[in-house]
């Protein structure tokens, strides 16, 4: 009877098996307070930039310096000193190394009677500007259009350049002077209309498509200090700036501060229109009766939370197992509770790794995260190939929301954590998926035809100095009995004496069971499992020496 029970067991088991098995996994949302680039409150410096301070910057969870360039008056009617453009390289350097980004913003005067530049040095200013601009673009967040006027707000000029004429040429000059990824902040949604001569915001077509349009956003530096935020909002329609700063807000930065406290200036207010404007960056400096009020209002705590994005990961669909050549498939949702989307681009990568050897294997996938907009779930299906020389195993599966600069792609400061419990590997910048992919050659798994493949990282090595592939010198031999009732036999050949380590799994990739066995001698070698506290089914199981790793499969019949 027992047998015939073997038998149909391993029948049901053979049937269910030609369909690819997948998990799905849920995720606990985390209200922490932590580091994300190019978003959050930001600090305003005028003084040079070093690492330090930058690193510690990071410590109160700011990752943007919102830097602000007064041209010394040396230079109002000549062209820069070599020196000068080697202080504003030295703060783009020490930005880098501190694992920060900037918004730059360049004026001539501070003082509202102040003199700026005639608009042909202005145009020559930028024009020496340039190479720093797109050589340093990656610790860029976005410029403000600045230079003309006091504090560069483009309201006063002792040169009349506040109009629109002077004023597009400026804001074009500065979009030409950086790399079309970069975007430039202009002070009201009215100039940025006339600029452009064109009433709508940007639309889903026009949206990250590098014209000058696309690339032009927002900054208020005076945001909830009246009913027009001072000059921000034309006063014959508050209602329809604001819908158009809703709509062109999706796609751009939104930064600024505040600066005096009002009847607007509260809570209420606040949280009705950081939404509903996308706002990415806001000043912590300024101004601070207006800030403390929202600590003691209790807002405080949600915009540091909320500003720019945040991601929560609600679930995944993922394969237990899959084949070499084989199709690794991912399913997710996502919410965005921040207040915007990222500006910048930004990859989404998959990211396989050994969970012995520590080799991985990486997808960047055609996924853009900024089109994951505020207030939205998100629903994402990735579809991926597998090499066939990936070594088979077991491997933890992570998302990588990377910054795609070459300089900073591996960096962790720079990548996006997402807002859950738990998934966070600080050393990496990666997001733990909390799931485990069997490769095995005897998986089933749908064949891909596609052209998207795991590559292996270049700067990915095995810990063991080896691939997972078994060299000649390591045998595995099937556990007998199997299927098996009770106990199997585990056997393997070393060619040289080795620590063995055993490990088994469910399909599900869950290590249900560890144990260093010591050390074992060379030639033939066996021990016994006696399963425990485990049901009846298929589970993989890992032998690991000091040099190479095998996978096999057991079938456990209680």
């Amino acid at each position: 009877m027992k047998n015939i029970l073997i038998l149909l067991f391993i029948n049901v088991l053979f049937l269910h098996s030609q369909t690819p098995s997948q998990s799905t996994i849920y995720y606990e949302k985390s209200d922490e307070l932590f580091c994300n680039p190019e978003r959050g409150f930001v600090t305003q410096r005028s003084s040079s930039l070093n690492a330090t301070l930058i690193k510690n910057l990071r410590l109160n969870n700011i990752t943007v310096v919102q830097k602000l360039y007064k041209i010394p008056s040396d230079f109002r009617l000549d062209s820069l000193s070599q020196n000068y453009l080697n202080t504003i390289e030295n703060d783009f350097n020490e930005t880098r190394k501190g694992g920060g980004k900037l918004v730059i913003r360049f004026s001539y005067t501070d003082q509202q009677s102040g003199q700026d530049a005639p608009l042909d040095i202005v145009l020559t200013h930028i024009n020496q500007l340039a190479p720093l601009l797109q050589k340093h673009a990656d610790v860029i967040a976005y410029m403000e259009a600045g230079f003309i006027g006091a504090w560069g707000e483009w309201y006063y000029s002792t040169n009349g350049l506040n109009n629109t004429s002077d004023r597009r040429t400026v804001l074009f000059a500065l979009l030409d002077a950086l790399p079309q990824k970069r975007a430039v902040a202009v002070r009201t949604p009215d100039y940025k209309r006339k600029i452009f001569q064109d009433i709508t915001p940007i639309s889903d077509e026009e949206a990250f498509s590098g014209t000058k349009k696309a690339r032009t956003g927002a900054h208020n530096d005076c945001f909830l200090a009246s009913e027009t935020d001072y000059g921000t909002y034309v006063s014959n329609d508050i209602e329809g700036d604001k819908d158009y700063l809703n709509q062109d807000n999706r796609f751009v930065p939104q930064g600024g501060e505040t600066c005096t406290p009002s009847a607007y200036s509260d809570c209420f207010h606040a949280m009705q229109d950081l939404p509903r404007l996308h706002w990415s960056i806001l000043n912590r400096d300024y101004n601070q009766t207006v800030l403390s009020s929202w600590e003691s209002d209790g807002c405080m705590e949600d915009v540091k939370r909320r500003l720019g994005y945040r991601f929560q990961l609600q679930k995944t669909v993922l394969n237990d197992s899959i084949a070499p050549g084989g199709t690794f498939n991912l399913q997710f949702d996502l919410f965005n509770e921040g207040f915007a989307s990222p500006y910048n681009p930004r990859n989404l990568e998959i990211v396989l790794r050994d969970t012995l050897t520590k080799e991985t294997w990486r997808i960047v996938t055609p996924e853009d995260p900024r089109w994951w907009r505020s207030g939205d779930t998100i629903s994402v299906n990735i579809n991926a190939g597998l090499s066939v020389d990936i070594p088979q195993g077991a491997y933890d599966v992570f998302m990588h929301l990377a910054d795609p600069e070459e300089q900073l792609h591996n960096r962790p400061e720079y990548a996006i954590r997402l807002a859950n419990v738990g998934l966070w590997e600080d050393s990496t910048g990666f997001n733990r998926l909390n799931h485990i992919i069997i490769i095995d050659n005897d998986a089933v798994s749908d064949p891909y035809d596609g052209e998207l493949y795991f590559i292996k990282d270049k700067n990915s090595t095995s810990l063991k100095g080896a691939s997972n592939s078994q060299p000649s010198r390591f045998k595995l031999i099937q556990n007998y009995p199997n299927p098996f009732n009770g106990t199997t036999k585990i056997s393997f050949n070393l060619e040289k004496p080795s620590r063995i380590e055993f490990s088994v799994f469910n399909l599900r990739g869950e290590q249900l069971f560890y144990l260093d066995k010591g050390m074992f001698t060379s030639g033939l070698n066996s021990f016994i499992w006696n399963p425990e506290n485990i049901s009846s089914g298929l589970y993989l199981y890992t032998i690991d020496t000091d040099e190479a790793f095998m996978t096999g499969k057991a079938l456990y019949i209680k």
